[in-house]
């Protein structure tokens, strides 16, 4: 039979032995600081789970002996009958899960004791209220706090959860309470059979159903946020969702890859920059404006921002829009048209919204030829959707960030450290991506290099 006994995480100051393995327990070493109280619940004396427990206590107020408050001190009834009335619920919560989850494992059992365990006694605000009435106070709180588009994913969040309600009535009375593994199971298999609409109709005929693994992951990833800010200001004490991944194993294997990120080359570029759309002025400032943008490799959000003060030389400095870090882009070498772009139009760069940008590129792309047959790989959970079109139409704003990143890493070699300080990136993985195999590239790197053996000097002749 189980039992369960309490102990403090951390009641001692480290040792000051210079024996590491030797802790000194005396009434000096107690720690000052107030720590968490665990319970240790005893299955055998191979299985013993530990369970966070919402109360804590100074070390030297705690009777190690009794496993609670000390008796002399003020409050000691009322709180170690907390404690008791903790430990009782433990173990009978453990028992309720065995026969309510005959076929979890011990790791299963862990997870629900450990919610259960950390939440009991812990203040809550009105749990009553619904995962919609929280999440519009978290889209409001975000309304300038982030951007706009960042806002936009989370009203996008709000719609899809709605529609999931009202096709799926068990959810549609949103609780955090529901959102565990089975609405997780739920929502996800809703968004892989989505009706075509949007992004989903450009796909060949007959696989327009249902949304990307990546897009799925995007959704999830947001769900993960906003519960996570649930929580932490107490409509939320499930943290499950915790244990949610954007992907599942195999699903992982399935993401974008490195060949199907869609960039121009470097001599496709050239066509685009030097083709002559001056009886189409309209086009001419949108194929401006995207190379502006494949020259500096900065966000949509920083160019659209772009003042003539921000210019200085050949130098432009401005506080990047979305991580709000002081940037400074050198406008010379590959990036020198950028300036040049600039002193064309008076340093007031065309104004237009980014809807436009992304379906005139296109048609500006199409006259300029860059019509290449291309052939990307997107998954709907295990089914691959093939889609191959000419270039052009695959391409938009950030096409030009991430072309930028290509031609400079594969056609230039800049260090990848220097990349990623121009973009503002801050994950080595997402640029590597863009790194392209080259197997003659790398040989031929290699053999530029020395061998040790002919750099060794001798500094003893032989005898």
């Amino acid at each position: 039979m189980a039992t369960a006994k309490l102990f403090l995480s951390q009641p001692y100051l480290p040792s000051k032995s210079k024996d590491k393995k030797r802790t000194i327990r005396s009434e000096k070493s107690l720690s000052p600081k107030e720590t968490r109280i665990y319970i240790a619940l005893v299955i055998d004396k191979y299985r013993i789970i530990k369970i966070r427990s919402p109360y804590k206590i100074l070390p030297k107020e705690w009777d190690f002996k009794k496993q609670g408050k000390k008796d002399i001190l003020a409050g000691s009834i009322e709180f170690n009958d907390k404690l008791q009335e903790l430990r009782k619920d433990l173990l009978t919560k453990y028992e309720e899960t065995l026969k309510e989850y005959p076929a979890y494992d011990d790791k299963a059992v862990a997870n629900v004791l450990k919610e259960y365990g950390s939440n009991k006694g812990k203040p809550q605000k009105d749990l009553s209220k619904g995962v919609f009435p929280v999440l519009d106070e978290f889209i409001s709180y975000l309304d300038g706090e982030v951007t706009p588009g960042t806002v936009k994913k989370f009203v996008t969040l709000k719609k899809s959860l709605t529609a999931f309600g009202q096709e799926n009535k068990a959810f549609e009375s949103l609780t955090f309470g529901m959102i565990d593994h089975k609405f997780k199971d739920a929502y996800t298999n809703y968004l892989r059979n989505q009706a075509p609409r949007g992004r989903q109709k450009t796909r060949p005929e007959g696989e327009q159903k249902g949304l990307l693994n990546d897009t799925i992951g995007k959704y999830i990833e947001c769900l993960k946020t906003f519960c996570k800010w649930a929580d932490d200001r107490g409509y939320n004490r499930y943290s499950i969702y915790n244990q949610f991944s954007n992907f599942s194993k195999a699903n992982r294997k399935r993401k974008k890859q490195a060949h199907d990120i869609v960039t121009l080359t470097l001599s496709e570029l050239i066509q685009l920059y030097s083709f002559d759309f001056s009886n189409q002025p309209h086009i001419e400032r949108v194929r401006d404006l995207f190379c502006f943008g494949v020259f500096t490799g900065q966000r949509w959000s920083d160019i659209e921002r772009f003042e003539k003060s921000h210019i200085e030389g050949d130098i432009w400095s401005f506080v990047a829009h979305k991580t709000k870090k002081e940037t400074e882009i050198d406008l010379i070498g590959f990036a020198a048209p950028a300036l040049a772009i600039l002193q064309k139009y008076n340093y007031e760069l065309p104004r237009m919204t980014l809807k436009n940008l992304n379906d005139y590129i296109k048609e500006a792309a199409r006259i300029a030829k860059i019509d290449t047959q291309t052939v990307i790989r997107r998954y709907v959970g295990a089914k691959e959707i093939i889609i191959s079109k000419p270039k052009y139409k695959f391409i938009g704003s950030h096409t030009a960030r991430r072309t930028f990143v290509s031609i400079l890493l594969n056609d230039y070699n800049v260090n990848i450290i220097h990349v990623m300080e121009i973009t503002g990136h801050t994950d080595l993985k997402t640029l590597m991506k863009y790194v392209r195999k080259d197997r003659k590239a790398r040989r031929e790197a290699l053999e530029r290099t020395i061998p040790i053996t002919a750099i060794l000097t001798v500094t003893h002749k032989a005898v």
